[in-house]
Parts: structure tokens; sequence; C-alpha cells
């Protein structure tokens, strides 16, 4: 069983929150404070860094802080933005955002205004279980007439199921060893000599996406793959990566890289029957995580043939 099957979980495409705080609120006239109440809906089903998210922000027509009438404020804002989560550990995701938006707002109630915005934020999500969590956020958006300052605080949820698909089992005990036709990276000595000529096929750090010269390598290994010496051969895909990140973070990309060079062979007419796939996560590696050019080749996928 692969380190992926130890460690796997739902993982979960949507996530809304509700957070409460505080807003500065900067003026031409006075700077007042307000409640603030901030609704969040993210989507994180592509497979791409910035995750869309829809914010809807409104602030309470009230004295909370303000005594004087012509010192409170309202406005009601929404937003488009990119969040970029960054990898820190299982309990604690880091994230930035920022993004576009539109304002309707009031300096004093008799005084009503609207204008676009940009807005920049920070935060950070403390994981309680693998659907809730506690969220704090800073946000910062800023108008032609004014700024904002709100800081806040609430729950997160996420719904929306997605599966990965989970390793292939070895049932046979003991199961012969597949002979190696195809290497990314420099191999073990006691593996089987590559029957293929090794092909340039690497990943970003912390990505499962393949880049043009990758899909064009694929071609030619399909070829090879679909040749009458390899086409009634079963076909095993182990995707790796280095030590960026935590270990089920790093489990999961493993399984989205060889996943992704899956679906690549199969576009090139390689028959998706013969296909299985194992993610290793960083538990493999060929090269010294602690340089640049070490870690770039533990960013790697193996091919490996076996008789059916």
């Amino acid at each position: 069983m692969t380190l992926l099957a130890q460690e796997k979980e739902v993982q979960y495409v949507n996530e809304v929150s509700l957070l409460v705080g505080d807003s500065e609120n900067g003026f031409s006239q006075n700077v007042g404070r307000s409640l603030a109440y901030d609704l969040q809906f993210q989507y994180n089903g592509l497979d791409f860094p910035l995750r869309p998210e829809v914010e809807f922000i409104y602030s309470q027509n009230i004295p909370l802080y303000n005594y004087s009438i012509n010192d409170r404020t309202r406005y009601v804002t929404i937003m488009a933005n990119g969040v970029y989560d960054i990898p820190y550990s299982d309990l604690i995701t880091p994230y930035v955002k920022a993004g576009v938006g539109y304002q309707s707002y009031s300096e004093v109630p008799d005084s009503p205004g609207s204008s676009p915005l940009m807005d920049l934020g920070a935060g950070l999500k403390l994981h309680i279980t693998n659907r809730w969590a506690l969220k704090f956020q800073v946000l910062t958006t800023m108008t032609t007439d004014h700024f904002n300052i709100i800081a806040t605080g609430g729950l997160n949820f996420k719904f929306g199921r997605k599966y990965e698909a989970p390793p292939p089992e070895k049932v046979c005990e003991p199961c012969p060893e597949p002979e190696v036709v195809h290497v990314v990276t420099p191999v073990p000595k006691e593996q089987p000599k590559p029957q293929f000529a090794p092909q340039k096929i690497r990943f970003a750090s912390g990505k499962a996406g393949l880049d043009a010269a990758s899909k064009a390598a694929l071609v030619s290994i399909a070829a090879a793959l679909n040749s009458a010496e390899n086409s009634s051969k079963k076909i095993l895909i182990v995707g790796n990566t280095d030590n960026t990140g935590s270990r089920r973070f790093n489990a999961t990309l493993s399984i989205k890289r060889a996943n992704s060079v899956r679906a690549g062979l199969i576009q090139e007419g390689v028959d998706p029957k013969r296909i299985e796939i194992e993610g290793m996560g960083e538990i493999n590696p060929v090269a010294d995580n602690s340089t640049a050019d070490g870690k770039k080749k533990n960013r790697r996928v193996l091919l490996l043939l076996s008789d059916r």
C-alpha cells in the first residue's frame, strides 16, 4: 500500500466562510469604525494555484464605536478575488489574496456613493477537522474616495466531495518485479535498465500539470508503448515529489502527477485499461532535497512495464 493510500482522505471542492470583525473606514472628512460581516465562497476544483473566490462584506450602520451620528458609516461590498494557499502544515494554511470589486457606501446617512475598488488581503486557516476550520483575515479595500481596513475572524466549512482515484493495491504474493521501460530521473542501481531513451518530464514545484515539452515527450513514449513488442504489457505510472510542503500534501500531489501522465498517454492512444498509477509522495528521492537541482530531479514520474 502506498503512502497516499495510508493518508487518504476526502477532498472538497468548495468552501464557505462566515467572518465578523472590525472595519476602519477612512473617508475625506473622518475616520470611523464599524462592525463588518464578511461572507466568502471559494472554489478549489481547478488544477491552478489561484483559487477563485467571491466575497461579500456588509458594514452595519450602528453606533458600535462612534457615538456621533456624523461619524457613522455603512457600506456594502462585493469582490472577485484570486486566493493562493501557502503550503505550511496539516494544521495551518496561510494564504494571500487580491482582486477587484464594487462598493456602495455612505460617509454619513444622507450622503450615499459608490465606486469600483481594488483589494489586498492575507490570513490563515486553523484546521479543526478536514471540513471545519477557524479562519482569520485582514483585508484592505481601496477606492477613489476612501479606504477600509477590515480585520475579521470566524468559521470556514468545506463541502462538495471530490475523490481522487486510489492507487492500485498489489494482489499477488509475491509480486513479480516490473520491467522498467522509461525513467525520467537517474535510475537506482537495483532497477532494470530502461528500454526507452530517457524523456524530460518534469514538474514545477507544487504543480501537477504537464508543460509543452513534457506533452511532446509523451508522443514518442506512447508510440513505444503501443509498439508490437510492448502493446500487450501492463503499464504502472509512479508519481514522486520533492520534500516541499507536508507529507500529506506531497502524497496527494504525487498521485495527481501520475494522473497527468496517464491522461496524456490516453490522449495519445494508449489503452486506459493497461494503465495503473501509484503515488509515492516524497519518500523515494533520487537526489538531495537540500538543493534546488536535487528537488527538480525528485519531481518526477516512473513508467514501468510488466506482463499481464
